[in-house]
């Protein structure tokens, strides 16, 4: 059951939940993805999340029959993303609705990236697919998140998005074009809009947004957004995160894939070198 939560926690649910569909041969009924957020209409955010219209659903019978079914099966909520051994005489159903169930978001889920990756990509309605072809592949992608971020000072400073910007172009020797992905209104992001070669990306579902975002060749991102884990997670870019951020890591590097994943401190000498050194490494072209 998705929880009343924004997209890149709905997506954690789902996948551990399919990886232990797949993993013990069992259907996978999944809630709907859309509703209302009352949240985001209230606080006036410019990202509705609305979910509508982004993924092949689960029809109404099959949702209606679970919730009978869990009225009197056995019902085993959260189990270990993991081959279960269960009594073939017992009518089970296992119950995936918390997002966070471990320190590690992805802990469970990294060895069966490739597997969460295809199938993401074949829920997508073919409207999806067909607005996503159309979108040209960003070459550095920055998530600027505000919106309810904004509440208990949850957002991440300009200065270490622009920093960020101006080290990668000063190392590559090249005013790289940057696309901001960002929910915040544009006189929030004033100044990084200021800079020569930013462009804001243009107004589409967010699933598509999380897409083009992971296929960036450098991606930049918020702390402690799920949303923007989601676009690391299927990528194989450099990554650059807040020496801060809560999550230890999304990934294993993997430089055969090209991925790297830098925590970085702009106010950090050896983290700036480090920095410069895997913006060196990275492959742009």
């Amino acid at each position: 059951m998705l929880p009343k939560t924004g997209l890149g926690n709905k997506l954690l649910v789902w996948a551990k939940g399919m990886v232990f569909s797949k993993l013990n041969g069992l259907p996978l009924v999944t809630s709907a993805w859309w509703g209302l957020q009352w949240g985001a209409l209230l606080r006036r955010e410019n990202k509705s999340r609305l979910y509508m219209g982004y993924f092949k659903e689960t029809s109404f019978a099959q949702r209606l029959l679970v919730k009978f079914q869990l009225l009197f099966y056995k019902n085993i909520g959260e189990p270990k993303v993991d081959l279960y051994e269960n009594d073939n005489h017992t009518k089970t159903i296992f119950l995936f609705n918390k997002v966070i169930t471990n320190e590690d978001l992805f802990g469970e889920l990294r060895q069966h990236r490739e597997l969460i990756s295809g199938e993401l990509y074949g829920m997508l309605t073919p409207r999806m697919h067909t607005q996503l072809a159309g979108y040209a592949t960003p070459v550095v992608g920055v998530h600027i998140r505000r919106g309810d971020f904004k509440l208990g000072n949850q957002t991440t400073p300009l200065d270490y998005f622009m920093n960020a910007i101006k080290l990668i172009r000063q190392t590559r020797n090249e005013e790289m074009p940057v696309t901001i992905f960002t929910d915040a209104d544009p006189s929030e992001i004033s100044e990084i809009l200021a800079l020569p070669g930013i462009t804001i990306a243009a107004s589409k579902p967010d699933i598509l947004d999380i897409l083009l975002l992971s296929k960036s060749k450098i991606m930049i991102l918020s702390k402690s957004s799920t949303f923007g884990y989601w676009a690391a997670f299927l990528s194989d870019a450099l990554v650059v995160r807040p020496h801060y951020d809560w999550q230890e890591k999304l990934r294993d590097n993997n430089p055969s894939l090209n991925y790297q994943e830098i925590k970085w401190d702009f106010t950090n000498n050896k983290s700036v070198e480090d920095f410069k050194k895997a913006i060196c490494r990275a492959k742009i072209n």
